[in-house]
């Protein structure tokens, strides 16, 4: 059973987890304890209490394995959000500023908690050849289920996190300074050269998105085109086609990993004609982008009802419609 080499120690699963159904890892999905105390690691360790994680990362930055990640976990409620991913469980440091959960400031992780997440993203980027790490390989819970997990503070590093996790996948750097609390509104950049800006950037001083944008003021573009020479950060890399069998490129195709249409024809390459007639034969030539639309269209409802109703179109259906909403 396969866990990372920088885990502490294991906890036990009570079997709470399932087959991936071949679809493979091509993400991680943070969540968070909601509780500074040992409360998160119970309910996960319970085995009256249907949920579990493949990794669950402490304040103190120890990493437990739980779920093996040749499993899907119950982590994120329902089986195509989990099945692609690998999900971690993070105890908090610190709880909700004035009820909201979505404040920047809510729900932070310590350092050494942070440093863990991103070391222990990098290790995966690496094991399963991402080739770095990028937008689509680390989501939040809240992307694809209704909750504020993981939490606004993780929510609003996530571009720092994978910023700092590719870095590290790609031997950019050697180790991470981890964010102890969120960057301010805004700093002075008043004398600062565009280098060092972007430095200050990719350890998470100027936030992201529109925060990072309005810190920079003028600057922006210039800070933003340095950060990505220096990072090199690249759109999401699919996993590496070179020595896969047509049933495990099948797999990715019905798991939404290469697109679909002309996207679809450049990833697969030469192996396409072959990858596409293996799909149409799995499907029995079921037209799943239709099916998606009716799915889009509420014809199929929702949770149970959908996966009943399309059977076993019901994987394929499912990742093209969450391919859409990318």
């Amino acid at each position: 059973m396969t866990f990372s080499h920088l885990i502490s120690g294991t906890v036990p699963h009570h079997n709470k987890l399932s087959s991936r159904a071949g679809s493979p890892i091509v993400r991680v999905i943070p969540h968070h304890h909601a509780a500074t105390s040992n409360a998160g690691l119970d309910r996960l360790t319970n085995p009256n209490e249907q949920a579990s994680a493949n990794y669950i990362i402490m304040s103190s930055g120890r990493i437990y394995g739980q779920v093996p990640e040749e499993y899907r976990a119950w982590t994120s409620g329902s089986h195509e959000a989990d099945a692609p991913s690998i999900t971690f469980e993070i105890q908090n440091s610190g709880v909700a500023v004035n009820g909201n959960d979505n404040d920047p400031n809510s729900w932070p992780i310590s350092s050494a908690a942070f440093h863990s997440t991103v070391a222990l993203i990098a290790d995966i980027a690496k094991r399963y050849q991402w080739g770095g790490v990028g937008t689509y390989n680390v989501r939040g819970h809240r992307e694809f289920y209704s909750t504020a997990c993981p939490g606004g503070y993780v929510w609003n590093q996530l571009g720092n996190i994978r910023a700092s996790a590719n870095a590290l996948a790609l031997g950019k750097v050697t180790n991470v300074t981890p964010v102890s609390k969120p960057a301010p509104a805004a700093p002075s950049i008043k004398g600062k050269t565009v280098w060092t800006l972007a430095q200050e950037v990719i350890k998470g001083v100027y936030g992201s998105g529109d925060a990072r944008k309005k810190a920079l003021g003028s600057q922006y573009a210039a800070v933003q085109a340095e950060v990505n020479r220096i990072l090199a950060a690249p759109a999401a890399k699919l996993p590496s086609k070179g020595k896969k069998s047509t049933a495990q490129l099948v797999d990715e195709v019905l798991a939404g990993v290469h697109g679909s249409g002309d996207a679809r024809k450049k990833s697969l390459g030469g192996r396409y004609d072959e990858v596409q007639a293996a799909v149409n034969r799995r499907v029995g030539g079921v037209n799943i982008s239709a099916l998606a639309d009716a799915v889009i269209r509420g014809e199929y409802g929702t949770g149970a009802e959908r996966q009943r109703r399309l059977g076993v179109n019901y994987v394929a259906v499912q990742a093209e419609v969450n391919r859409r909403y990318r």
